[in-house]
């Protein structure tokens, strides 16, 4: 999964303080467009900027918007507890091609994960709007997400002591830990990676021959969930 920084300059400020329990999925109602556009756009609307916090494009890149700790615009009444991720293209009138939809269904999984939710809706099930579209496959990204263990693909990032902050992907790795016998502590699972949890990854990395750093990258994650 490619994520591109966009280093959008955003007018007025934003407001902060989002907290998601969803993912709500959009299209742009345009052919082509990139995420400058969608930022000019938005800007005109009097707006501080791009209302999304991201945007996945044809050819299966995707583009950060609004931080995610950003309070969005894509959404009344639900912009302060969802992620909004944007597609390029008009779905009232095209299909998605694979690219699109490959790195669509990353993008959804590791945000579910990370923060431990599983709600996916289209814009229109939540206001009175066509938006993704009749042609956006919804239904078959739901069953996709569903369907598969998506709490066993690495998420992309490094799980890392952070005992502040809440991780759907740590309280994945906590619960596998203890599953197999290491103990992360008396918290037990809880999704906060702190002393403890370093300590057990720290064991299983030694008992598995990896590098002993307490960091859950990609080896550590393919030892446990492999």
């Amino acid at each position: 999964m490619n994520i591109i920084n966009s280093n959008l300059k955003f007018r007025n400020g934003l407001t902060y303080g989002n907290n998601p329990k969803m993912v709500i999925l959009h299209h742009a109602d345009s052919v082509r467009c990139s995420i400058e556009d969608i930022h000019n756009w938005h800007l005109a609307n009097g707006w501080s900027g791009c209302g999304y916090h991201y945007l996945v494009r044809k050819n299966g890149m995707i583009y950060t918007g609004r931080n995610e700790k950003a309070v969005g615009a894509h959404c009344i009444k639900y912009n302060t507890v969802s992620i909004g991720i944007c597609c390029e293209g008009n779905f009232n009138t095209d299909g998605m091609g694979s690219a699109q939809y490959s790195a669509l269904i990353d993008l959804i999984k590791s945000t579910l994960n990370r923060y431990g939710i599983s709600k996916i809706h289209g814009h229109g099930e939540l206001n009175s709007t066509d938006c993704p579209g009749n042609k956006f496959p919804l239904n078959r990204i739901r069953r996709e997400v569903s369907e598969q263990k998506i709490s066993l693909i690495y998420p992309g990032y490094l799980l890392k002591m952070n005992s502040s902050l809440f991780d759907g992907n740590v309280k994945v790795v906590q619960e596998k830990l203890l599953g197999i016998g290491y103990n992360v502590g008396k918290y037990g699972a809880d999704g906060y990676f702190g002393k403890d949890t370093s300590e057990a990854v720290r064991r299983f990395q030694k008992d598995r021959g990896l590098l002993v750093d307490g960091i859950v990258g990609r080896d550590t994650w393919g030892k446990l969930f492999g």
